[in-house]
């Protein structure tokens, strides 16, 4: 790591990036594979006491984790707060729906796809894919091989720290990135100004990469549109705009027909010891008739405190950990109870215990099976019964009023704080209900299983509304399109308008699909490292002659 100085105007570096989280560092390596030179900007990189602080942010309603849940200074970013899950884009995701408006992207798929196997190795998960048992069921209405992938190290600052300190290529600078400098043309970055050990420097560089999550990106673009009111479409351009996250939770218990079929969506291990598990989605011709946002469903094992699992060996179990005084040393990490913690009900458990004619049969596996999960935290906890709470994971509709723009003066008096009004709208619950509604109709018809409400047709809408909280997939703030009236930046991730100044992570994404954006935003990454390696030996070449 070239150790940084106060002078960075006069040291400039062929890429400049904004943000070491996972897209950053992605970005970083890649580069310097490619034989770059990088300015690699954090706060908070000479660690936890070295945080010079982001700016305000304020939120208009509820639906949004606040600061600390969503972001994390340092080397490896939010990726300390990361749980690991890596999921692939699917191919309608990339497609103008004409269900779902301001959808489509100016690439194809294929352009992050062949970037998956590496992005995967980076983020510490096998690329290769694993072995799926036959689920017996040959109707196409639902896709039963969709997967997601577990990283062995999703906290990526101890992972790479070393690599990053040994590398003669990449500067770190602990700063904060706080302006974009043009030039008299508007048409190139000149520097950016950063918060630097208690004073203010400008560094130069050849290109810049705004590479600090979502958020933080339309913070500085918005910045530069107050004193360039042209930039990144315009006032009233997209910057800002179609905020997007991902609609998650609980409204249905799956009951599977046959018990011992849950095991071939529990989470499994491949040949490599990376961990891994398939889930449920409805196919895109389905979508596209029914008109649904995309969503995929898996099983979280319900908790053993809660009596609507039905199990009697589960209940036998938790009444009898409960009286030594154990059950919450081996209760840890399992899923959230269906209804509550407050709502046990004792009887309810002793129904199950008298209805289940195999409870004390079972209760040995069952009791053998927590004592796994506590050396093996990715085991699910089988239930004897077959049921499982469902969990949905919904792409949101892109919506132009769904945005974040720059308050001159916030609430708590900050200059430039950034006002948060991220909105669910009806087609987001509709999908999801409706989505419910094909899954337990193909369950039943193939004899899988069936779902179970845990709340009444009057009110389960209201429950999908009530769960619908997000802010750490931060998607399309800065969205990529084919011109700068539909988006921020250009099929390259530039900014429309100028010519060295990129963008980077999920706040490109003009739509989410239903998976976490981590991996299909380091692809995309590696991608842009790839054109900004044409695009400087160009410049180089054109200087030369």
């Amino acid at each position: 790591m070239i150790p940084a100085d106060r002078n960075t105007k006069s040291a400039e570096t062929d890429v400049c990036i904004v943000g070491a989280g996972p897209v950053g560092l992605a970005l970083a390596f890649k580069l310097e594979a490619l034989g770059l030179t990088v300015a690699l900007l954090e706060m908070g990189a000479g660690g936890p006491d070295n945080d010079a602080g982001a700016g305000g942010i304020e939120f208009t309603n509820g639906r949004h984790a606040l600061s600390p849940a969503i972001s994390r200074p340092g080397i490896g970013g939010a990726s300390a707060l990361w749980g690991g899950r890596c999921v692939a884009l699917d191919d309608l995701d990339f497609d103008m729906r004409s269900h779902v408006p301001f959808s489509g992207w100016p690439i194809p798929h294929e352009a992050l796809r062949r970037h998956y196997p590496e992005a995967l190795t980076f983020l510490n998960c096998n690329p290769g894919k694993p072995a799926l048992g036959d689920v017996g069921v040959s109707d196409g209405m639902i896709a039963t091989d969709a997967l997601e992938r577990w990283s062995s190290s999703p906290d990526l600052g101890p992972v790479y720290s070393k690599r990053l300190q040994a590398s003669r290529s990449i500067r770190l600078l602990n700063a904060t990135a706080t302006g974009i400098v043009l030039d008299p043309s508007g048409k190139r970055v000149e520097g950016l100004v950063a918060r630097h050990e208690g004073g203010e420097i400008e560094i130069a560089a050849k290109t810049f990469v705004l590479a600090g999550g979502g958020l933080e990106n339309a913070r500085l673009l918005l910045s530069l549109q107050q004193d360039r009111p042209e930039a990144c479409g315009g006032t009233d351009g997209p910057l800002g705009r179609f905020y997007q996250g991902h609609l998650t939770g609980y409204v249905a218990v799956l009951q599977f027909d046959n018990p011992g079929a849950a095991k071939q969506f529990a989470f499994q291990l491949d040949d490599k010891g990376s961990i891994f598990r398939r889930r449920l989605q409805i196919v895109p011709a389905v979508q596209t008739e029914e008109k649904l946002l995309n969503c995929v469903f898996w099983i979280d094992a319900i908790s053993i405190a809660d009596p609507v699992h039905g199990s009697g060996a589960l209940s036998l179990a938790y009444l009898f950990l409960k009286t030594l005084g154990l059950y919450r040393r081996l209760s840890h990490g399992l899923a959230p109870t269906a209804k509550g913690s407050g709502n046990i009900d004792l009887r309810e458990h002793w129904r199950n215990i008298r209805s289940d004619r195999r409870a004390v049969l079972d209760l040995v596996g069952s009791v053998r099976n927590l004592l796994q999960r506590r050396v093996s935290r990715w085991r699910t906890l089988i239930n004897p019964k077959g049921r499982y709470l469902l969990r949905y994971h919904a792409e949101q509709v892109p919506n132009p009023e769904s945005r974040v723009i720059l308050q001159p003066h916030g609430k708590s008096g900050k200059r430039s704080v950034l006002a948060v009004d991220y909105r669910v709208v009806d087609q987001d619950l509709d999908s999801v209900l409706k989505s419910h509604e094909i899954l337990d109709l193909w369950l039943r018809r193939n004899g899988v299983g069936r779902l179970e409400y845990l709340h009444d047709a009057p009110t389960r809408r209201q429950a999908v509304l009530d769960q619908a909280f997000d802010g750490y997939h931060q998607i399309g703030l800065s969205r990529m399109a084919k011109t700068p009236a539909d988006g921020v930046a250009d099929a390259d991730c530039r900014v429309h308008g100028i010519a060295n100044l990129y963008l980077a992570g999920s706040s490109l994404f003009p739509t989410g699909g239903h998976a976490n954006p981590t991996l299909p935003a380091v692809a995309l990454a590696l991608r842009l490292a790839e054109h900004l390696k044409t695009i400087v030996t160009a410049a180089s070449r054109a200087r030369a002659e």
